[in-house]
């Protein structure tokens, strides 16, 4: 039975009669996301309050709204307990807690079904990645019975609100974590309890909030120890064997490390269009570079392991994934390739991508000269942001790139590293250039950044 301890009128949940929690299809934060069956949570917002828009909702027939007590919401609810005597308006403490504390009890009751399986994934790099491509070919076998982070809802908000889309019908769930400071990722597994997981690797991310790589380790890597908790080290857990930090995790009875070396249980290789991971081979021609096709073929693996009677049907399955927009994403403009990955980018991250675009473009017999590089800033890395973006710049240098174009206020310690290049200090300053002089003019284009400079709008794209 669910408890909740941040409900101010208990009396109003139990008058819920027939209908009742366990009967409500969804619970919503956002009017516009509200469907017959649903159940809306109010959450209060820093210039608007919700509850000021939610006629149109009752009048389509929403029975219960949650809402955080205050003077202003009692008097803006009286008015609506006049106009609509059916609806229950059940007061909470506090909204994104009480939603917290309905998630952990939802799916905590989920787990006590055997089989029920709940894959959570954290690390520095491509965990948004693992999810799509974990969530796609479990969906084309077992369609229907998958719920998964949508969008990048991997915080103390999205996590508890994909939890709640979890239904009896469902029999695995793919759950982002994500964390720019330290603890997050501990009050996520604290909260959603997954019984199976990977951290993907260890990189140099947020260091603004974490300062070291180190630091980073310690909170990425608290997923490992939650499975083990959470299943008495039974748990599926994943461990990348070619990441220096993790690799130092032991090994529990659920435990299987993966990577290039041959000390990894799980060996993987590498073709031109895909990647073979222990005896599992996936061909994709619609992804590039070594991670992203070890991504894949790791996504491939863990739906293997789950459903091995399914066999053909992931196989299948993995090799119709296409990247999402703005991620990774090959896309054509003009006549020309254009690889474009504007979602997000750390050093890490920036380095394995350029790697991968210099695989792809030679492997098709293009010259390095017939292709542009435009690399924008990697925010959030801290006090050595400048450093990270010398270093950064004298890497895509060193590979042999002859056009590299740098955007943004670190434009020019990607300069100061590369040695040689454009600078611009937006992608306004450098988009008529771009159009008209490059775009073109080249036949392939590797175009990297973190979202707040919107790579993707020097082609006009949404």
């Amino acid at each position: 039975m669910i408890s909740f301890s941040h409900l101010l009128n208990c009396k109003q949940i139990i008058n819920l009669g027939n209908v009742g929690l366990n009967h409500v299809k969804r619970f919503v934060t956002d009017t516009r996301a509200f469907k017959e069956g649903d159940v809306f949570i109010a959450i209060p917002g820093r210039k608007v309050n919700p509850l000021n828009l939610i006629t149109d909702l009752l009048k389509r027939g929403c029975f219960a709204v949650f809402y955080q007590f205050s003077e202003e919401n009692e008097e803006i609810i009286n008015s609506y307990r006049v106009n609509f005597p059916g609806v229950h308006f059940i007061t909470v403490k506090d909204s994104i807690t009480f939603i917290q504390e309905l998630a952990h009890n939802h799916i905590k009751e989920w787990l006590t079904v055997e089989g029920n399986t709940l894959f959570a994934i954290s690390g520095s790099n491509g965990k948004t990645t693992h999810k799509e491509m974990l969530s796609h070919i479990l969906e084309e076998v077992i369609p229907g019975q998958v719920v998964s982070t949508q969008k990048n809802n991997n915080n103390h908000l999205g996590v508890p609100l994909t939890l709640l889309d979890v239904n009896p019908k469902t029999k695995f769930v793919v759950l982002e974590l994500g964390s720019n400071h330290p603890g997050e990722i501990k009050f996520l597994c604290d909260l959603a309890l997954p019984n199976a997981g990977i951290t993907t690797n260890i990189g140099a991310t947020h260091l603004e909030f974490f300062g070291t790589e180190k630091e980073v380790f310690a909170e990425e890597g608290y997923l490992y120890y939650a499975v083990k908790k959470n299943t008495e080290g039974r748990g599926l857990f994943l461990i990348n064997n070619d990441d220096h930090f993790l690799r130092t995790l032991e090994n529990t009875e659920g435990t299987q490390r993966f990577g290039k070396g041959e000390d990894s249980e799980l060996l993987m290789s590498f073709y031109q269009d895909g990647a073979k991971l222990a005896d599992l081979s996936i061909h994709n021609a619609f992804i590039t570079g070594e991670h992203n096709k070890s991504n894949l073929v790791t996504c491939a693996y863990i739906a293997h392991y789950f459903y091995p009677n399914l066999r053909e049907e992931i196989l299948k399955a993995a090799s119709s994934f296409r990247p999402t927009a703005n991620r990774s994403q090959w896309i054509e403009v003009l006549g020309s390739k254009i690889f474009l990955d504007a979602y997000n980018a750390n050093p890490s991250s920036m380095r394995v991508a350029l790697d991968g675009f210099k695989e792809h473009i030679l492997s098709l017999g293009t010259v390095m000269s017939d292709s542009c590089v435009i690399l924008g800033d990697m925010n959030e890395l801290g006090e050595h942001s400048a450093r990270y973006h010398q270093e950064t710049g004298e890497y895509a240098s060193s590979l042999g790139f002859d056009h590299l174009i740098f955007i943004g206020r670190f434009a020019q310690d990607y300069l100061k590293g590369a040695k040689k290049g454009e600078m611009f200090e937006s992608v306004a300053h450098f988009k008529s250039l771009y159009q008209q002089n490059f775009l073109a003019n080249k036949k392939y284009h590797f175009i990297k950044g973190s979202r707040s400079l919107q790579l993707e709008s020097l082609f006009d794209i949404n």
